[in-house]
This record gives C-alpha cells, sequence and structure tokens, in this order.
C-alpha cells in the first residue's frame, strides 16, 4: 500500500498543473507572511495596510523570479540528467566477437571483456537458452535442414 501511495504521489509530482498550483500557493504565503505575521504580533495594524500591500507586492514578485529561475534550472537538470543516461545506454562491444566492455574498465585487459550474455545475465534477471536459428542450422549443419533453408541468398 506504502508502495503505491509513494508512486502515486510521484506521478502527481511530476504534472505541470500540481507543480503550477504549487508554485502560485508559495508565492501567495511568502508574499503574505508579513501581514500574517503583523496579524498576530500587531493586530492593531489593518491586514490590507499599504505598508503590508507594497512588502508582499514586492516579496511576492522577487519569489516569483527567483521560483522561475529555479524551474528553468531544474528542467535544464533534468534534460542534462536525460542526455547522461541516454549516452550511458551505449554498449562498448567488439565487432569481432560481440564481447561487451565492463563500464569504466581498461579496454587492453582481457577481463575487461563479457560474452554479450554474461554482461546481460549480469545487468538483469535474464537468462539464456542458446539454440540455432534456420539460417545457421542451413549453414553449420546442412544435412539436418529441411531444404527450404539451403536458398544461396541465406548462406551469405
Amino acid at each position: 500500500m506504502k508502495a503505491i501511495n509513494s508512486r502515486f504521489l510521484v506521478r502527481i509530482g511530476n504534472t505541470t498543473f500540481f507543480q503550477v498550483v504549487s508554485y502560485v500557493a508559495v508565492v501567495i504565503f511568502i508574499a503574505n507572511l508579513n501581514a500574517m505575521v503583523d496579524a498576530v504580533l500587531h493586530p492593531d495594524i489593518p491586514y490590507f495596510d499599504e505598508e503590508h500591500l507594497i512588502v508582499g507586492g514586492v516579496t511576492g514578485l522577487v519569489c516569483s523570479i527567483l521560483f522561475g529561475l529555479l524551474v528553468l534550472y531544474a528542467a535544464k537538470l533534468r534534460k542534462a540528467l536525460l542526455t547522461i543516461r541516454v549516452l550511458e545506454d551505449y554498449l562498448p562491444i567488439c565487432s569481432g566477437c560481440n564481447k561487451i566492455r565492463r563500464p569504466g574498465a581498461d579496454s587492453s585487459l582481457p577481463e575487461s571483456w563479457l560474452p554479450l550474455e554474461y554482461y546481460v545475465m549480469e545487468k538483469t534477471n535474464t537468462r539464456f537458452s542458446h539454440g540455432l536459428c534456420p539460417q545457421c542450422v542451413a549453414k553449420l549443419y546442412p544435412e539436418y535442414s529441411p531444404e527450404i533453408y539451403l536458398d544461396k541468398d541465406l548462406l551469405g
């Protein structure tokens, strides 16, 4: 139940509508903070006093600008993180034997290179079961392959 609630909150928190409503609510709260404090500490000063309007307006304007800059910076960071994730998705693979180089490993060391199957098994829960496709059966074991797969174009 807790995992469902946290996923729901994350999904809502990422919506533009929720972000705008939160942004506006925080700006309004901060703009009215001076008047709210004076309402408690100095009840004789009216809530909509000229000083409260000026201080609240300036505070709200400055807060809006700072929050706007923060939102732009967060969007820039999010884009950079997405770019990093895309770049991390590139796998260094040997074009001869299809072995994968471990991330950050020295490419000149033989132990830095793993067979594709081991790399995938190490990174995921995937397990491999080997077999032969019809073209490889025709190429490697022509005596066991049906005549359909003995097409010259398939053998390369």
